[in-house]
């Protein structure tokens, strides 16, 4: 069992590291999305999703190692979280899990608060960029209209002539 608990700690120690690589990568998209580079954005876009997919990878591991352990205490896996875990008096690794525990909550709240902040950057560019283009749309039909906001006909900028078809 003490092997169990250690390769858990192992597992969620990796995974303390795999976050703040993703905060790092997070702190990068921020920089990339403030200075309008598109491209650089794109790679930082890549290393997130291949990123991800380690911590999905990893995420799988820990979910597996805990069905273990819950098979050892004879305990309902999917009840059996890491705060339960640390709960149990048997168990050796108590103090060292309950740190982990606490370093991936604060940087899961690190992450939550970077996501949010792109997000709202995101959303508020999108929106800038609808409203420039209703206004550009907006100023090329008055423009065009013959007609003023007050709804009377406007003078004609252009002079006109009629021609003669009738030879």
């Amino acid at each position: 069992m003490r092997k169990l608990y250690k390769n858990l700690q192992d597992l969620l120690e990796q995974k303390i590291g795999l976050y703040e690589k993703f905060i790092q990568l997070l702190n990068e998209e921020w920089k990339c999305v403030t200075q309008y580079s598109y491209d650089e954005l794109q790679v930082v876009i890549a290393k997130k999703d291949n990123h991800v997919m380690e911590m999905q990878a990893l995420e799988n591991s820990r979910s597996s190692l805990m069905k273990k352990i819950a098979g050892n205490l004879n305990v309902n896996p999917s009840g059996l979280t890491l705060k339960k875990l640390i709960q149990f008096k048997d168990n050796p690794y108590r103090t060292n899990l309950s740190k982990c525990r606490k370093m991936l909550l604060s940087k899961i709240q690190k992450i939550n608060i970077l996501s949010a902040k792109i997000k709202a950057l995101m959303d508020h560019s999108a929106l800038s960029l609808k409203k420039s283009l209703a206004f550009i749309h907006s100023e090329g039909e008055k423009a065009n209209s013959p007609y003023e906001a007050n709804g009377q006909v406007t003078e004609s900028k252009f002079q006109s002539r009629m021609v003669s078809v009738d030879v």
